[in-house]
């Protein structure tokens, strides 16, 4: 399937911003641009998520696995001395027989809790995105009332959104430490590596389509099923900034993997701004693509409606965009704006051939005097 065919299965509509202002075209510099202007009021709506929906993730993601760990290795019946599988004091244990007990923990317990986790975290950014959007638009954005507006306004996509990936990530979860667990037992095979690459490159994918879907249910009012259509539409029209975008998010939470300071770094960074940050860099470069690929577009398709009542009124309807049109005459958004605008001129020709049929001579059915 081409670009064009891809381009034309977007669902195209106008958005949400209230004033006439353009989205910078260069994503990640605008997105530092209004990150500094905006700091204070993204820390107040930053610290007012983490408190109200993201603490349950945070604790599962980076304190839970900590204690889990020094239960296991530094007490109870599994003691050790550094790595070499010496009991202290009187039992002798193998690193094979601790790691069984730490990977049952994770399997009973710990995945379906940070999953569960997950559905609030992501509620929550109905919120947070709401005031995003309005940061990178230029509108005046209060920090708590527009929050809780948000919330309500978009709770429900966003709830589907959580429950849906949190089944997701139920599944690459105990795949994927399911293939750890083999190689701390050193059993690990060749299917097992196959399967853990594919559940890293699908992650990816899916977080390169949350890059746009997120940002798309707090810009636009499609329905969940066109927004979920139009995030992964985008994310195979442009790949590339997708998936850098994704693989920056993901590599912020890997590197928590690292060691023990790492890991408490992020944690304080996500609690004081870190979510309001990646949370901008995914709007602002979502906003870079529906300024490039849905706004032409409905552009497009509003002008070819209107084609002919401007005609009339001797309006040139394509004067406004003439230059970008030549620009664009070429490419697979300027080929698509186009099909789009002659199917919306042939729509509305139907309509109007409909409109003189059903039109009928008014009789004055009055007796005469």
């Amino acid at each position: 399937m081409s670009r064009v065919d891809l381009l034309m299965r977007l669902s195209v509509e106008k958005d949400q911003r209230t004033n006439g202002g353009e989205v910078n075209r260069h994503s990640v510099r605008h997105a530092m641009s209004v990150f500094s202007d905006n700091l204070r009021r993204m820390f107040l709506t930053n610290i007012m998520y983490v408190l109200v929906f993201a603490l349950p993730f945070l604790f599962c993601a980076f304190i839970w696995p900590m204690l889990a760990k020094t239960r296991v290795f530094a007490g109870g019946d599994y003691n050790f001395i550094g790595q070499v599988g010496i009991g202290y004091p009187g039992v002798v244990n193998t690193m094979k027989e601790g790691y069984k007990v730490l990977f049952s923990h994770y399997f009973h317990v710990y995945i379906p809790v940070l999953a569960a986790s997950v559905i609030p975290l992501i509620a929550g950014l109905s919120g947070l995105f709401h005031c995003l959007r309005g940061y990178m638009w230029g509108e005046n954005v209060r920090p708590i009332r527009s929050f809780f507006r948000g919330v309500k306004k978009l709770w429900l996509p966003f709830l589907i959104a959580g429950i849906l990936f949190a089944l997701f990530l139920t599944g690459v979860l105990y795949g994927s430490v399911w293939h750890v667990s083999l190689m701390k037992q050193g059993a690990a095979n060749g299917g097992s590596w196959t399967l853990f690459i594919f559940l890293l490159l699908i992650s990816w994918i899916a977080v390169a389509a949350l890059t746009f879907l997120f940002p798309m249910f707090a810009c636009y009012r499609f329905s969940f099923k066109d927004a979920l259509k139009n995030s992964l539409i985008l994310t195979l029209v442009t790949p590339v900034s997708a998936l850098f975008t994704s693989a920056f998010t993901i590599g912020i939470f890997c590197l928590s993997l690292a060691n023990t300071a790492f890991s408490f770094i992020i944690l304080i960074l996500l609690f004081v701004v870190g979510f309001a940050f990646l949370g901008g860099i995914w709007t602002s470069s979502a906003q870079k693509a529906f300024a490039d690929y849905i706004a032409p577009q409905y552009e497009s398709a509003s002008s070819g409606g209107r084609i002919k009542l401007e005609a009339r009124r001797g309006v040139n309807p394509y004067k406004a965009q003439k230059a970008k049109e030549r620009a664009n005459a070429g490419t697979a958004i300027g080929k698509a704006s186009k099909i789009r605008a002659e199917k919306s001129e042939k729509r509305a020709e139907k309509i109007e051939k409909k409109k003189k049929q059903n039109q009928t001579k008014y009789v004055s059915y009055k007796r005469k005097k």
